[in-house]
């Protein structure tokens, strides 16, 4: 059984990724910020991925128990809808420590596993369109442009070693965090997406478990939009 670690494990789209996996016959070790309640597809580690020592900390507990890894789901993201004005260099800095820092670090370690372990592994981002067409909340829509960048970086860097590196940019999908957006900028949103509909977080679990699998074999570097159709 291959072993997948997916961030952000306790939200809508980790949940539903975690399950995609499990239903694929992944051991899926999820991450997550510490939370009430039982996470609903096995236990998992609590970690504050802002928070570069604990992400050290963790990653040592799962490699010192004897788990490789075959795929690293860098799911977590961070989302503070505050106006450009009101967005401090701490709140910018959060942004970047778990959209883009978190990602390089887990990226790196498990990369590390992988080539020890003569592992053939593939390593999936969840980035977001926002990325790709820009987004009113700055620190948002750069620190995924970021994660784009990232991808196609260790893409380059890591195929040499058997490790295929792909992202995937959302549009807008059900979850918290879109339950957060105000009405009219959501209906700005749909109005810009093609199929004029929220996305289900099943439709991103589901090109998850695609990449990660050997029919997505010559895949890499690739950003892959599953939006709706969305026009910038």
């Amino acid at each position: 059984m291959s072993v997948a670690i997916v961030t952000g494990c306790l939200g809508a789209i980790g949940s539903a990724i975690c399950a995609e996996l499990r239903a694929a016959d992944y051991n899926v070790i999820g991450l997550d910020r510490p939370a009430d309640g039982a996470f609903a597809h096995g236990s998992y580690l609590a970690c504050d991925l802002s928070d570069a020592a604990a992400v050290t900390h963790v990653l040592g507990t799962i490699r010192q128990s004897g788990v490789g890894a075959g795929l690293l789901v860098n799911n977590a993201g961070h989302y503070d809808p505050k106006p450009f004005f009101e967005t401090s260099l701490e709140d910018f800095g959060t942004a970047y420590d778990i959209n883009v820092r978190a990602i390089f670090q887990l990226s790196q370690e498990v990369a590390r596993w992988m080539i020890a372990d003569g592992t053939a592994g593939a390593i999936v981002n969840i980035a977001s369109i926002a990325g790709k067409i820009g987004s009113p909340i700055v620190s948002y829509g750069t620190s995924k442009a970021a994660v784009l960048g990232l991808t196609r970086s260790l893409a380059k860097v890591l195929a040499p070693h058997r490790i295929r590196v792909n992202a995937i940019a959302p549009g807008v999908i059900a979850s918290p965090m879109s339950n957060a957006i105000n009405d009219a900028q959501m209906r700005t949103q749909l109005a810009m997406t093609a199929m004029g509909r929220i996305g289900a977080p099943e439709e991103i679990a589901r090109v998850v478990r695609f990449l990660a699998g050997t029919d997505a074999s010559y895949m890499t570097g690739s950003i892959v939009d599953v939006a709706g159709g969305w026009m910038s």
